[in-house]
């Protein structure tokens, strides 16, 4: 299956400040089957084109029995974004499961991803679906901000390579770990300040300077670095990126698993620096 997780909404360096949308792209809910063949057009032109791709059949006939597919168009009529998920249900109630976004390089970095996002609840919600769940890898810098500040997804389920090892160049070659996040019916909040000071907090990181790992007791607030650009760091050195997958794996394991939740992504453009921001569950409880 070809995973939610794979858009890129911005170039690296700019990631952080990526907040206006294209005032000319139109949003609308997908149902025919010219459109879904658009949709398979920018997986292939994504992604690179696979046997994961997502056949415009399927999207028509998910379209018709509780599945979502919402596009954006600009001025002169091309999809230049799309959203697509499936809604089932656990044993919480009804639940979608968005299984891809993608977003043209030509506009990436304009908040169409977010646009996208933000349409797809208020139309679920309308529909009485109002629980959201998706995956991205928890060293997408980008995307952490995103997620978890904008649109105030919160982490579920640490998943070690979900997908397994694909031959997608957005996977890097690395295992596909993911991070499982939930939108509940709760109104979305103001993002967080991304720049917050780090100062004398715990951080758990590959890098030496300011590595910690917190002892008995343990903190009430910890930080979990990330790359800052793991697609360059990638490129480079494919041996410093499994690194930091193996690293961030361990760091989030132990997190979970000591009674933390993630409460914030940090992210300092002057250092290039960035954080999982994470908070025991009895401190949150308390505020």
């Amino acid at each position: 299956m070809v995973p939610h997780d794979r858009v890129s909404l911005a170039a690296p360096t700019s990631w952080l400040h990526a907040h206006a949308v294209v005032p000319s792209v139109t949003l609308r809910v997908l149902t025919g089957i010219a459109e879904f063949r658009e949709c398979v057009s920018m997986q292939e032109s994504t992604w690179g084109g696979d046997l994961e791709t997502v056949p415009a059949s399927l999207l028509l006939v998910a379209a018709k029995i509780g599945g979502l597919a919402i596009g954006a168009y600009d001025a002169g009529g091309t999809l230049v974004g799309f959203v697509f998920g499936l809604s089932g249900a656990d044993a919480q109630g009804a639940l979608h499961w968005s299984h891809m976004l993608a977003v043209s390089a030509q506009v990436r970095g304009a908040g169409i991803g977010r646009a996208l996002k933000k349409r797809q609840r208020a139309e679920l919600a309308s529909r009485g679906v109002h629980r959201i769940a998706w995956t991205f890898d928890p060293l997408q810098s980008r995307n952490a901000h995103l997620n978890i500040n904008h649109l105030a997804a919160r982490v579920v389920e640490y998943v070690d390579d979900m997908y397994g090892v694909t031959t997608s160049p957005l996977h890097l070659g690395m295992a596909t770990d993911r991070l499982v996040v939930m939108t509940g019916p709760e109104p979305v909040v103001a993002p967080s300040r991304s720049t917050s000071s780090v100062e004398g907090v715990p951080i758990l990181t590959l890098l030496a300077s300011g590595a910690a790992v917190p002892g008995e007791p343990l903190p009430t607030t910890m930080l979990v670095e990330v790359p800052w650009d793991i697609e360059n760091i990638a490129g480079s050195d494919a041996t410093l990126a499994a690194r930091w997958r193996d690293a961030t794996r361990r760091h989030f394991r132990f997190g979970l698993a000591s009674g933390f939740t993630v409460s914030g992504f940090v992210a300092d453009p002057e250092t290039r620096r960035a954080y999982y921001r994470f908070t025991r569950a009895s401190q949150i409880e308390a505020r």
